[in-house]
This record gives C-alpha cells, sequence and structure tokens, in this order.
C-alpha cells in the first residue's frame, strides 16, 4: 500500500525550483514550513529526472526574469518595512 502525499506535484515542483534558484534549502523549508528533510528527498528525486527539468527557452528567459522581480519586490517590501518601523517610533 502507497501512502499518499499531502504535498501535491506543483507543491514539490515550486519548492525545488526555489532551492534551484540560489536560496538555501533550510531557509525554504522554513518559509513553507514543512521539515528539511522532505525538501531534500524531493531535490534528489527531481534532480535525478533529466525529463521532468526540459524547460522552453521562452519559459526559461520567463523565468529569470520574474526571479529578478520577485526579488526587487522583496527588496522594496524589506525598505517599507523598515521605513514604516523608523516613522512609527518617531510619533511614539
Amino acid at each position: 500500500m502507497t501512502r499518499q502525499s499531502k504535498y501535491d506535484e506543483a507543491f514539490r515542483r515550486n519548492a525545488v525550483a526555489l532551492v534551484e534558484s540560489g536560496r538555501t534549502a533550510a531557509a525554504v523549508a522554513r518559509e513553507l514550513g514543512i521539515h528539511v528533510n522532505y525538501l531534500y528527498g524531493w531535490l534528489k528525486q527531481y534532480r535525478t529526472k533529466p525529463s521532468s527539468r526540459k524547460i522552453s527557452p521562452d519559459r526559461d528567459l520567463e523565468l529569470e526574469q520574474l526571479r529578478k522581480d520577485l526579488a526587487r519586490v522583496t527588496m522594496e517590501r524589506d525598505i517599507l518595512k523598515k521605513v514604516t518601523a523608523i516613522f512609527s517610533r518617531d510619533h511614539q
């Protein structure tokens, strides 16, 4: 009898993609609320299946652009958090 995973295929692939984009497995696991050992297993599973990693050049470019956009938006969010903290501290 096989055990049903509570994480679907898309979730697992997205988690692996986050690690492959340069983030640490520990940080991704913490952010997603999963145990890092699950993530290491998924990394091993998807890295050993070359057919699962075939991406068209257009999708590859789009993915690269989305990662750049995400990094920019994350930086902007962090800056706004700091500014908000400074202004709320000054008005108390």
